[in-house]
This record gives C-alpha cells, structure tokens and sequence, in this order.
C-alpha cells in the first residue's frame, strides 16, 4: 500500500527558493527588457565598427592611399595601426567616444574620395586638420630616452624635446617617408627649421655637429643611378633638401643657369626674354634635365599635341586649319613655313 507524504502548509522544498535567487529577463517588465536589448544591440555594434575599421585594410581599400600604404608598410611603424596614431587615444571602455571620432574621419576621407577634393598622391595634411599630438606618440615612445638613431646622429633627446615642446616638430614622415627622399632626409629636413637658419644662430649647420667622425654623409638616394637625372623632383617638393648641404652656386654651376627657374623664367617679364633665349641658343642646356627630341618644346607650346598621334609635325596642320598661320606666327616668323614647305615641293617636283 503506497505511502503518501503531506507537506505541511508552509513548507518550502526549497524549489521556490532556487527560483528566487536566479534572474532573467523575462522577470523584467516589457518595456525594461526592450531598453536592455536596444542598448546592448547598440554597444555590440559599436563595438563591432571599432574592431572593424581599426584594421589598415579600411584604409588600403582606397586607390589613392596606395603610396602612403606602400611607405607605411616598409616604415618602423608598420605594426601599428592606422587608427593608432591618427585618432586621438582613449580608454579602452570609451566605445563611444572612438566611435564617433572614427566616424568623422571616415566620413571626411569617404567624401574626398567621391568628391576627387584632394591631393595626388595624397601627402599633404588634411584640410582643418589638425597635427599629431603628442598624446598619440607618448602612447608608445618615453620622451626621455635615448635617441635610437645609433651612429647616425648625436643628439639630447630630452633637451631637444624640452626645448621644442612637441613630437612633430622634429619628428615627420616617420611612418610615411617619401620615396623621393627617404625617411632620413625627412628628418633631416626638419632639423635645418632651426640649424642653420639667421633666426637661430646657435644651432649650426656644421655636419660634425650632429653626425659621428666616419658617418656615410651622402644620402641613399644619392647613390642611385637615376638620381641625376631625377633629383629634380626632390628639390620641387622641399628645396631645403639641397640647401641644407649644397650652396645655391653648386646649383648654377652644374645647370649652367639659375635653378631652380626663377619666376620669370617661363615667360620673361622686366624686357627679359625667359627660356626662349637660352633655349634658342644653348638647347644643350634644355636638354641636360628635359628628354630632348623634336617636340620637347612643342609639350608646352602646342596644347593641341597628342603624343600618342605621333610626331608634331605630322599633326601641325590640322592646328593650323583650325587656327589659322596667325596660330604659328606668335613664335614662328612669317617665312617659318617655307623652311619645310618649300623644300618638301621642290622635291617632289624633281
């Protein structure tokens, strides 16, 4: 005969007790529960965006950034990530606050990218931007150690950092050197704002000053055969380049003329008459930097010229059909035209 036990009323076995002590949010009221999941939808996709566009890969997406990317990737800094130095640093917790300001950067750099508002190859600061701080840098580097530049240069980093008050004063392009000039002479560039200048007479411009006895002076890029030929694009970019080791007659020595160009080189003013002259009577001259040939001149003189059609002279009538002999006559004497024509008919008489 089965037994059955009677709890006493009152009795707890315990059960409701487990219940009570657990949670979930279903014990919540339906408005709590749908705040609770907006709020964690919104920190979980915040938080997603922040892994997300942390990547370089954001960055490398954009055809523009691919010399930037390529002098990154060969740079000290090429283990760290975009984000890292061209955001402000937070607080890991701060989602938020990253997220908002990765946002604006996208948004300003996606717009460029649209719009075409931009440099090309993309190299200068961003427009209302602001520099590095050195926030940013001192994630990573003490401002009181040592320089590391080895045998390459003598320096008091602290004293320098002291005086200057800021990383970027010194520091430039060490994650994105040119390749014209390397990350070297990007350093060194910033090195004569002060050495060497009237404004700071203390700090000299004499290369023992700041490089070891036996240090290799001449640059890299000097070594390079093209560089002769090609040096030219360094100095546009940053003549102090030259200037910091060369005087201004090594320059007009070897060009056999001023350089670079002064401003009334291209179209002469003052009763001068510019490049013309001096092309007219030493075109040897012209041709020590510009590839000779035909139609070096007519690069600049004949808008019209489509290299790819070939030479100018089997294109120049069609320019003068359409513009008529007064076209050649700005340059080109009355009889020019004979020089050619008359020859070309006498021959095919014969």
């Amino acid at each position: 005969m089965a037994l059955r036990l009677h709890r006493p009323a009152g009795a707890d076995d315990g059960r409701s007790h487990s219940r009570g002590r657990g949670w979930s949010p279903r014990s919540l009221p339906p408005w709590a529960r749908v705040a609770l999941f907006t709020v964690g939808g919104i920190l979980l996709l915040g938080a997603a965006f922040d892994v997300g566009t942390a990547s370089p890969r954001v960055c490398l997406a954009c055809h523009e950034m691919e010399l930037r990317a390529h002098s990154w990737s060969e740079s000290a800094h090429t283990v760290v990530a975009c984000v890292k130095c061209h955001q402000e640093p937070t607080e890991w917790y701060e989602v938020p606050q990253r997220v908002a300001s990765r946002a604006r950067l996208l948004s300003r750099d996606v717009s460029a990218h649209f719009s075409g508002d931009f440099a090309d190859p993309v190299d200068a600061p961003a427009a209302n931007g602001k520099p590095i701080s050195d926030a940013v840098c001192l994630q990573c580097h003490d401002p009181n150690r040592k320089a590391t530049s080895g045998f390459r240069i003598l320096i008091n980093h602290a004293e320098h950092a002291k005086r200057n008050g800021s990383c970027v004063s010194c520091h430039v392009r060490t994650a994105h050197p040119l390749a014209t000039r390397g990350e070297p002479l990007s350093l060194m560039g910033k090195c004569y704002t002060c050495h060497g200048q009237p404004d700071y007479p203390e700090a000299t411009a004499e290369c023992e000053a700041c490089h070891p006895s036996g240090y290799e002076l001449l640059p890299p890029s000097h070594a390079v055969k093209t560089w002769a030929r090609g040096h030219g694009d360094a100095s546009e970019q940053d003549q102090r380049l030259c200037t910091m080791c060369h005087q201004q007659e090594v320059c007009n020595g070897c060009h056999g003329l001023p350089m670079p160009h002064p401003a009334e080189w291209a179209a002469g003013v003052n009763g001068t008459d510019g490049h013309a002259a001096v092309a007219k009577e030493q075109p040897e001259t012209c041709d020590s930097c510009h590839d000779g040939g035909p139609d070096l001149c007519t690069m600049c003189h004949h808008t019209s010229f489509d290299p790819m059609k070939g030479l100018w002279i089997e294109q120049h009538a069609t320019e003068v059909e359409s513009e008529g002999k007064q076209y050649c006559e700005r340059c080109h004497a009355s009889a020019y035209c004979s020089f050619c024509h008359t020859t070309v008919a006498m021959t095919r008489a014969d």
